[in-house]
């Protein structure tokens, strides 16, 4: 039997927001009654517009946040019930740009050994020695260890993002727009690469993004969000071959065809 990575059930996440000057908050629901199970090894995308709730939605199953209701449980466990260092050690983030998600003021090698140092790890030819692993297996060359991000290309930096995400090997690794702020040219590459990882480190992804051509190449299932709630959910080519909720076609035609002659509006 296939092992549940992710059991998310009835997740709620409201939000308190200001109506204006002397007129109180109101509430406003984020998530709402989304339930989500991710298995080893897939890659789940999970799609919407700006403001769907797809990010909040991707804090809770990191930790970040706290549900105002339902429940999650990762690799058996209850997300609550699992200590901190032990969290951070079964899943984590690769944030969508590598420009502010990276300290400028510290070296590569100390922005990649970092989780580890925090995990308790004090022999630095320990961290020395992984992080080259790490570096090499993303595709950074080992003179870059002793650089600063603002030496790096945009491309370069998000590999540091992700060997900072996979240095303590992790189970679960999520990715909110990992592309997003990349170049189209460098946007293939980064993807190609998390391929080959999740494959060579039997890691399992959720992938959270706008954009669905990144989701057609990765994805092994899509889940659809709007206005907080998830209104579809099937295997990505069943999703783009046959959607039934009408808010997912109009996400699909919406895609722009690579074909120009299919962008010829008819008279």
């Amino acid at each position: 039997m296939t092992e549940i990575m992710i059991d998310a059930k009835n997740i709620v996440k409201d939000f308190k927001i200001s109506k204006g000057l002397f007129r109180g908050k109101e509430n406003l629901r984020a998530v709402d009654g989304v339930s989500l199970q991710v298995l080893r090894g897939e890659i789940l995308a999970i799609v919407g517009e700006s403001g769907c709730g797809k990010t909040t939605l991707a804090k809770i199953l990191l930790g970040l946040l706290q549900q105002d209701s339902g429940s999650v449980e990762l690799c058996g466990s209850k997300i609550e019930q699992i200590p901190r260092l032990e969290l951070a050690k079964m899943v984590q983030p690769i944030f969508q740009d590598p420009y502010s998600s990276l300290n400028p003021r510290k070296s590569i090698g100390s922005i990649i050994t970092l989780p580890m140092r925090i995990q308790g790890e004090k022999n630095s030819d320990v961290w020395m020695k992984k992080a080259l692993q790490i570096m090499d297996l993303v595709g950074l060359p080992s003179r870059m260890f002793d650089q600063y991000p603002n030496q790096l290309s945009g491309g370069q930096r998000q590999r540091v993002a992700i060997a900072r995400a996979l240095i303590n090997s992790p189970k679960i690794v999520i990715c909110d727009e990992p592309t997003s702020a990349l170049d189209v040219s460098v946007q293939s590459q980064i993807l190609n690469l998390l391929n080959d990882l999740r494959e060579e480190l039997n890691l399992t992804y959720v992938i959270i993004s706008h954009n669905l051509a990144v989701v057609e190449h990765m994805a092994s299932r899509v889940a659809v969000m709007y206005f907080g709630e998830k209104v579809e959910e099937s295997e990505t080519d069943q999703l783009f071959s046959n959607p039934q909720h009408s808010y997912t076609k109009m996400l699909l035609s919406s895609i722009l065809s690579p074909d120009p002659r299919q962008r010829i509006r008819k008279n």
